[in-house]
């Protein structure tokens, strides 16, 4: 296998040239992608933030709420009474 070693005393005007600007691109690009990246943190992580906040305020609301409903009809649980005929599967049911 054939190993080539880079060196830059070998390059042209132009290959310097092509690097130079092809290093720029490429540092250019990398700083463009972490801007848009801190762009999208800043406007998402106060939106989670806020709707956490919101969902755990909607939370304890319903909780309240419940434990309210809850305490106000603790005395107002009560037997229900029935009257119930058990029939079997073999016989058929009576007539009323």
């Amino acid at each position: 296998m054939a190993q080539y070693r880079l060196s830059f005393s070998n390059f042209g005007w132009r290959g310097r040239v092509a690097l130079v600007l092809a290093t720029a691109i490429g540092v250019a690009l990398v700083l463009a992608l972490i801007v848009v990246a801190l762009g999208f943190a800043l406007v998402l992580v106060p939106l989670v933030a806020a709707g956490f906040v919101l969902g755990r305020w909607r939370l304890r609301k319903a909780m309240d709420a419940a434990a309210r409903s809850a305490a106000e009809h603790a005395d107002a649980a009560k037997t229900i009474e029935i009257e119930y005929h058990v029939v079997d599967r073999d016989k058929a049911r009576p007539k009323r």
